[in-house]
């Protein structure tokens, strides 16, 4: 993930207005042009994920303008302007001019020639960009948004709160976590385009999926020490199959043998730690924390801690 900055006020004032357009242009694909080049003022931040770009924009008086060079440049993405406080404008090539203001939100087709205006003492808004690809299941919704301001919806408002809350957090988060929630964003904008049952499903889909995975990953810890502990025997537990079981570890780059190892090896870790089992040998320990093989144990325990076990166990006065 990449967090990019442009502040108008990080560039000299006698080269602003030139070196920051330059900057502006490479970066966002548009030509800014402010009302007052002495004194304008300019912040935008943008994060970027796969699937996902998530900005924030300030801007005094000034007009944004995405040539036709500009647009042949863009992926296919679809922009969703957000306005937060002041107001402006926005015209795109076979749309209508649509006026922006807090309230709305405007879907943009980003390989479409256009312009914004930004108004007043200044404009602030959350821009969302998501590949076109992802919109599909709410297809017929997006069409009937594009270049154009709608209303905000409870469904746009949830979109807007988690997008502006991940823009602000996402520099404190794993980059695994950063990826969940971009299918969260995902989801949310196909539920505020309206999408079909099929997209609803698929979304829906996710969620069973994050439950099975914690039915299955509780069952594994029930059972964590006991020699039979398998997919196949997990998954007749909970009525899923064998295969199902493991295809849920292998969506989290994993598998079902490797998070039971990692399990096994950190509840070995504990026991080789607490010198209330100083009585048992590292055999013993190994045994068990469910592990029929001292000498795999030994090899995965240094892979795992970069130590062996020996290295673990408290000194001895």
């Amino acid at each position: 993930m990449t967090i990019l900055s442009i502040k108008s006020r990080d560039f000299s004032r006698a080269q602003r207005v030139e070196e920051f357009r330059n900057v502006v242009a490479n970066m966002t694909k548009v030509d800014f042009i402010p009302d007052d080049r002495q004194d304008f003022h300019s912040e935008t931040s943008i994060a970027v994920l796969p699937g996902v770009i998530v900005g924030h924009g300030r801007h005094s008086a000034s007009t944004a303008i995405r040539s036709r060079m500009h647009a042949a440049d863009c992926s296919d993405d679809v922009m969703f302007h957000i306005p937060l406080a002041g107001g402006g404008s926005i015209t795109q090539t076979g749309g209508l001019e649509e006026v922006l203001r807090p309230g709305v939100v405007y879907a943009d087709p980003g390989d479409v020639p256009g312009t914004v205006r930004f108004g007043g003492e200044y404009m602030e808004g959350i821009y969302v960009s998501i590949p076109r690809a992802h919109l599909g299941p709410a297809a017929a919704g997006l069409e009937a948004m594009l270049k154009r301001a709608s209303p905000m919806t409870p469904q746009w408002r949830l979109f807007l709160n988690y997008a502006r809350t991940l823009h602000a957090e996402l520099p404190a988060l794993a980059p695994e976590e950063a990826a969940q929630c971009v299918t969260h964003v995902q989801d949310l904008a196909l539920m505020a385009l309206g999408a079909t049952r099929e997209a609803a499903e698929i979304a829906a889909g996710r969620g069973i999926r994050a439950a099975r995975l914690k039915q299955v990953k509780a069952e594994i810890e029930r059972s964590l020490v006991s020699p039979g502990l398998s997919a196949d025997g997990v998954g007749k537990l909970l009525g899923l199959s064998s295969r199902y079981v493991r295809s849920l570890f292998e969506r989290e780059g994993t598998s079902f043998r490797d998070y039971v190892a990692g399990r096994r090896l950190a509840l070995a870790y504990r026991m080789l730690a607490d010198p209330s089992f100083q009585h048992l040998n590292i055999a013993q320990i190994a045994l068990e924390a469910g592990f029929g093989d001292l000498s795999w144990f030994n090899t995965r325990f240094r892979q795992t801690y970069g130590m062996t076990p020996r290295d673990v166990r408290p000194r001895k006065p």
